[in-house]
């Protein structure tokens, strides 16, 4: 059945995302691969129903999708988004699906949804308020300041009870609006990045920061290393993801003196450097799952249960 899969791939970088083409080669030698613009969506409503077009071409088709950078410089987020839960509802595969991504781009979402499934995270306040801020930073003393959304590492201020700590919080509401403040874990200057995908974790390594950084994300300096977790330290990612309806994700995970915990589940993860220290080819793994949908939700008759 592989050889005769219709996978499309909804990237805004075909080209310049070094992702991307991995997804898109690993799609074509599993059958056909169509490479879809987010900026070339556009959708058809008639009495006949509605449907989805790329290019003027119709999306029906293709039996399942990769959302590998579904948001980009150019076009309409805001049609964007109706559009793939249109397709999602549809019954089509959609790996990852908006509503996941969505989620995980949230980092008071995310830290809402580990909590509630009983998943260790650190304690977290998100404030639009600069006294409740100042509050949270005496109490905690040391704490990480980040942006509601964003992602490798980005935005992300190390703060303590400290004169200039207390003066970059008026700072961050300014340019934010609000603030997700995280309570400080000592750890062993690295931290764990799991690749998930489905219901198991296929890889995972030590992201170690750079001498004098305190930022473990490849992105900012940091270096990878190889690492082998525990079953339980695994359960935890898949649970994590599965919390946040994630079909793959990066789960990065600190080792704290209570026991490991999640700080963050990433929606668009990024698998370069988890590649290269591993070896493991990580875009065949994720069509593969890819297929594995598509092949279950046809014989459950449009409804997939993990």
């Amino acid at each position: 059945m592989d050889k005769t899969l219709r996978i499309g791939i909804i990237t805004a970088y075909p080209e310049e995302d070094w992702h991307s083409r991995e997804l898109i080669e690993a799609a074509a030698s599993r059958g056909e691969v169509r490479v879809i613009r987010p900026e070339q969506l556009g959708a058809r409503v008639t009495d006949q129903g509605v449907s989805i077009l790329a290019e003027g071409m119709e999306l029906d088709p293709i039996d399942g999708f990769v959302l590998a950078r579904g948001f980009g410089d150019r076009g309409n987020a805001d049609f964007m988004v109706p559009v793939y839960q249109i397709l999602e509802r549809s019954g089509k595969v959609m790996v990852n699906s908006i509503e996941a991504v969505l989620t995980a781009i949230d980092k008071f979402e995310t830290s809402c949804r580990l909590q509630q499934v009983g998943i260790p995270t650190p304690p977290v306040v998100v404030t639009q308020d600069a006294r409740t801020a100042h509050a949270v930073l005496c109490e905690w003393k040391r704490a990480v300041m980040k942006p509601l959304f964003g992602s490798l590492g980005m935005g992300i201020e190390f703060v303590e009870d400290t004169c200039e700590g207390h003066a970059l919080l008026p700072i961050a509401l300014d340019r934010f609006g609000a603030i997700y403040i995280q309570a400080y874990i000592d750890t062993p200057g690295r931290d764990i990045r799991a690749f998930v995908i489905g219901p198991r974790v296929i890889a995972s390594m030590y992201r170690v920061a750079a001498p004098g950084s305190r930022r473990a994300n490849l992105a900012q300096g940091a270096h990878a290393e190889p690492c082998e977790l525990d079953a339980d330290t695994c359960r935890m990612a898949v649970a994590a993801a599965r919390a946040t309806g994630l079909d793959y994700t990066g789960v990065d995970i600190l080792e704290g003196p209570a026991g490991p915990m999640v700080i963050e589940v990433n929606g668009n993860p990024l698998w370069r450097g988890l590649q290269e220290v591993t070896g493991l080819p990580v875009a065949e793994a994720i069509v593969s799952w890819v297929a594995e949908r598509i092949t279950q939700t046809s014989v459950k008759g449009g409804e997939y249960i993990a």
